[in-house]
C-alpha cells in the first residue's frame, strides 16, 4: 500500500482524526475551564459551544485596558473577535469590567 503525502500546510486532512494547531490551542483553554465553567478569575469563561478571553492590560499612564476575545470553542484563537472594555483606574475594576463584558457578548450573541 503506498503511502499518502503530506501536505505542505500545518493543517491536519479532514476526517484523518489529526488536529490542527488551532484544534490543540482550544483544548488547551477548555482544558484550563474550572468544574463551574469558570477558569481562575479573569481568564476564560465558556457559555455554551463559545469561549471568552478576558484581560486586564497595564497601559504606560498607571491604568489599565479591559478587553475581551470571545470565540466558537472549535475555532482557533485566530478566529477571536475583540471587544473592548473600557480602560479603568485599577486593574482589579478592568477585570471586573472584562467579566461583566464577556458575559453581555455571550447574553447579547456578539461574535
Amino acid at each position: 500500500m503506498a503511502q499518502q503525502e503530506k501536505h505542505l500546510t500545518e493543517e491536519a486532512d479532514i476526517g484523518s482524526g489529526e488536529k490542527s494547531p488551532g484544534q490543540h490551542d482550544v483544548e488547551r483553554d477548555e482544558q484550563a475551564l474550572g468544574q463551574d465553567g469558570n477558569a481562575a478569575p479573569g481568564k476564560i469563561l465558556q457559555s455554551g459551544t463559545h469561549l471568552a478571553r478576558i484581560v486586564a492590560v497595564a497601559l504606560p499612564d498607571g491604568t489599565f485596558e479591559a478587553q475581551v476575545y470571545v470565540r466558537l470553542t472549535r475555532e482557533p484563537e485566530v478566529a477571536e473577535t475583540y471587544i473592548p472594555a473600557g480602560t479603568f483606574p485599577t486593574e482589579r475594576e478592568a477585570w471586573e469590567a472584562a467579566e461583566e463584558r464577556a458575559r453581555r457578548a455571550f447574553s447579547e450573541h456578539e461574535f
